[in-house]
């Protein structure tokens, strides 16, 4: 329940809020969840549903860490800078995801691992494969192949020599990918 000094804080600027943030007032936080909860769970929505709970986790861990690195010197508003950090989050943890599958998928096809086949393995590989399908679906077939080498972190030359096409191709399909992405991604 608020009290009468909650009614103030609502009417703060974000900047403000981060500044009391930094003096360890809880009210200032969770002022800051509440403005910006709305957009992490658009963003986060627009993935399938098994993962985007665990991309609205960590885009509120984004806007906590935003909190703790903006700096209104650089010129960009605090809402600007925490969009910023929740998008690029999200889209790490999504790579993460992508570069994980074939770890993954390796696993899969070891039952006879020591470890066996934990439960979370399965769980991650089914959110991988709704990423992938999701992916598949607005991904041409070259670039998917490209965002594979792309994510596992192989330079332009290398990804071009793998699939016999030229840097430029490649150039061309990771900026044709980025853009699909974005839109997916809100």
């Amino acid at each position: 329940m608020k009290n009468a000094g909650d009614k103030s804080i609502e009417k703060l600027s974000d900047e403000k809020l981060v500044e009391l943030c930094r003096e360890d007032k809880v009210s200032a936080a969770d002022e800051l969840i509440r403005r910006f909860a709305p957009s992490v769970f658009k963003r986060a929505a627009s993935y399938s549903a098994s993962i985007s709970e665990d991309l609205a986790q960590e885009g509120f861990l984004a806007l906590l860490d935003a909190v703790r690195s903006y700096s209104p010197d650089r010129g960009a508003s605090f809402s600007t800078f925490a969009q910023l950090c929740i998008r690029n989050r999200m889209i790490n943890v999504c790579k993460r995801v992508l570069n994980d599958c074939d770890e993954l998928s390796e696993d899969l096809d070891r039952p006879d691992d020591p470890a066996g086949i934990p439960e979370n393995i399965v769980v991650q590989q089914s959110s991988v494969d709704e990423l992938y399908s999701m992916l598949n679906s607005e991904l041409s077939k070259l670039e998917l192949k490209v965002l594979r080498y792309y994510v596992a972190g192989l330079p332009y030359s290398e990804i071009a020599d793998k699939l016999g096409v030229t840097k430029k191709t490649v150039d061309n399909a990771v900026q044709r990918m980025r853009k699909k992405v974005r839109d997916l991604l809100g």
